[in-house]
């Protein structure tokens, strides 16, 4: 339908601007020049105006990315950024903003980096010339991003800047070719934002508050850094990450560009931009007032839902599942507490230690392959997550082994210590680092409530373990693809400690075993004769 995002028109568009074959149009260069007259003409087709904000290159004046490679840049650059505004219905609300940057890399003619949030612009800009939107809509092309967000940066020094203060930005960046695009980042203090718009992502809706600090910890920059960052506009920022190992390669040509990336990338900008074009002025005004409000933890759940709430509410949750299962543990009788607990630490230990020695042999064994000198690789994903795999086998080896030296009654009052230390260290990082907290907060949540209401640790157990399943299972993909094939030791020493959290739920399994080989013929003879032994298990 000519009113929703085409990935087919896209990709025509696509291949109209890059040419065939496809080239790089880097910043300052004539191919810049060229596919930039390109966009503009294929923009002014649907009967908009574009604007070009001219800035020439001024190191002194204009701030730049610490990993800026100003040096590469040709002598006497003008960042050439474009600027297009579809009106609104009601000039005195404040725009939106949608953002890229129309500039590829030098090794590449960046059909995904970012070719692809360029025509998925072009196409939102065609839907809205024949829909007049409530808030008029800036779409703004950076020149300069790949050089250190040179135009983003640029545009922030000028004083007045060149259009409206935004109520709202969307920036969009790739850095990949395929898989689904996650929102990744948010401006601070933007519990009230998260609360109103988070569910308007399209379906799937991937995004987590753990994103922006693994992005953060990445050699990687978008210019929502200036918007969000610099300028403290509220916003979200998007970008493609599967299909890494064709960034800032000559392999970024539209061939190796997925449709269903780009189909996303389009309902995520016409989902999201319906929605805050429906927020009436007062509400943005008590959004933005909210600024000072508190940050959101967010996550989706395979892609269906986004669960969300407040860090202080995060916090809250730690404590209780702290002391309920503090609580729990502290009453159940056991003897030698010290020992056993120290046992069952280093069986821990062994598991953790196993399982990084397993991630670091895969990392030795793929720098023998071709690929060693590359950041991402085309067996980044399926390498990830097969180590992943081989780490939880092993590590639960090695739990078995010593879980079988510690008495039947010691595995309940060790199930509780070990989901104690769980809401504990969640309770830490709910102060530290709330974003990713919630992977220990809640299913040590489950697993308290279950507790308390049950009294049985192995029911708490498998809903504490089901929980961490859910949470993880829809984050671990993600991460692979965010983090790349080097970080191999890393995923092992996670898989390591699943295995310690599916360890809590083996109590009967294991009873049933070690009871069927406890006790042989010669030891029953021996009882009978000499009595029932003293010795107790509590």
């Amino acid at each position: 339908p000519k009113d929703r995002p085409s990935a087919a028109r896209m990709r025509q568009t696509l291949v109209q601007l890059l040419g065939d074959p496809a080239r790089k149009h880097t910043t300052g260069s004539e191919a810049g020049e060229a596919f930039l007259r390109r966009l503009e003409s294929k923009i002014r087709s649907f009967g908009l105006d574009t604007r070009r904000i001219e800035i020439p290159w001024d190191p002194e004046r204009q701030n730049r990315h610490p990993r800026a490679r100003v040096d590469l840049l040709p002598n006497d650059t003008v960042l050439r950024n474009l600027l297009v505004t579809v009106p609104g219905s009601d000039p005195t609300l404040s725009p939106i903003l949608v953002a890229t940057h129309h500039d590829s890399c030098r090794w590449g003619p960046g059909a995904g980096d970012a070719g692809s949030a360029v025509v998925a612009l072009i196409e939102h800009c065609r839907i809205l010339s024949d829909r007049t939107p409530k808030r008029t809509t800036l779409y703004l092309f950076t020149d300069g991003e790949e050089f250190g967000l040179l135009g983003a940066y640029a545009i922030a020094a000028q004083d007045p800047l060149p259009f409206p203060v935004p109520a709202f930005v969307l920036n969009f960046d790739a850095r990949g070719t395929r898989g689904g695009v996650p929102m990744f980042e948010t401006h601070a203090s933007n519990g009230p934002w998260i609360d109103k718009l988070i569910g308007h992502l399209a379906a799937p809706r991937m995004t987590s508050s753990l994103a922006v600090t693994v992005y953060r910890s990445l050699p990687n920059a978008t210019d929502f850094t200036v918007f969000g960052g610099q300028l403290g506009w509220p916003g979200f920022n998007y970008a493609t990450i599967g299909g890494a190992h064709h960034y800032h390669q000559p392999s970024d040509r539209p061939e190796n560009l997925s449709d269903r990336t780009l189909q996303h990338m389009g309902n995520h900008l016409t989902a999201m931009h319906a929605a805050i074009d429906a927020l009436e002025s007062s509400e943005i005004d008590d959004l933005n007032d909210g600024r000072s409000a508190d940050n959101a933890v967010f996550f989706d759940v395979f892609g269906i839902w986004v669960v969300h709430y407040s860090e202080r509410f995060q916090t809250i949750l730690g404590i209780i599942a702290v002391l309920l299962v503090a609580v729990c543990w502290y009453r159940r009788p056991a003897r030698n507490r010290l020992r056993r607990i120290a046992w069952h630490t280093l069986g821990v230990c062994l598991a953790v230690a196993g399982g990084y020695a397993l991630g670091w042999t895969a990392n030795l064994f793929l720098r023998t392959t071709p690929w060693s000198r590359l950041r991402y690789t085309p067996i980044d994903y399926p390498c990830g997550l097969i180590v992943i795999a081989m780490a939880f086998v092993f590590a639960t080896t090695i739990l078995e082994r010593m879980c079988k030296k510690t008495p039947l009654g010691d595995r309940d009052f060790l199930c509780d210590w070990t989901w104690m230390v769980t809401a504990v260290l969640g309770t830490i990082l709910a102060v530290v680092l709330p974003g990713g907290a919630y992977l220990l907060v809640l299913p040590s949540c489950v697993y308290a409530l279950a507790r308390v209401m049950t009294g049985r640790t192995e029911t708490a157990a498998w809903s504490g373990w089901i929980a961490t399943v859910v949470l993880v299972g829809s984050l671990l993909p993600l991460l692979v693809q965010a983090l790349g094939p080097w970080q191999q030791p890393l995923y092992a020493t996670l898989a390591s400690l699943l295995a310690v959290i599916a360890m809590t739920t083996w109590g009967k399994v294991t009873e049933r075993t070690q009871s069927q080989h406890a006790v042989s013929p010669s030891q029953a003879s021996a009882t009978v004769a000499t009595g029932p032994s003293h010795q107790t298990n509590e």
